[in-house]
């Protein structure tokens, strides 16, 4: 009997480290390219950021930070020019916002 094919994974591994803030803007690992901000009601906003790897240039990672005193959150790893499926925190798997926010931070990710 042979196994079903599975789906295929990211190519970069997304630590899920609920509750800590993320360090990528400390990180001499990345570079910064850019941010942009999303309104989510009751005139609350979302800053998100997108840096770029300095080790592999196609790597990207975009943050969330709501502004709050919990800081910034690693929400996706993605690859541009895409060469693998994002990989998403469970979170923002299903997020009404993710597809515009995927293609802002994919937009800065191109220059």
């Amino acid at each position: 009997m042979t196994a079903a094919p599975q789906p295929e994974a990211p190519i970069w591994f997304l630590p899920m480290n609920i509750g800590e803030r993320d360090t990528t803007d400390q990180s001499p690992d990345w570079h910064y390219l850019g941010e942009f901000f999303q309104d989510i009601g009751l005139g609350d906003r979302v800053r998100f950021a997108v840096y770029r790897s300095t080790a592999e240039p196609a790597m990207h990672r975009l943050t969330s930070d709501e502004q709050k005193s919990y800081g910034a959150r690693l929400i996706a790893v993605f690859s541009d020019p895409p060469t693998a499926p994002a990989a998403w925190h469970p979170v923002w798997e299903r997020d009404e916002l993710r597809p515009e926010v995927e293609k802002l931070a994919r937009a800065i990710a191109r220059g």
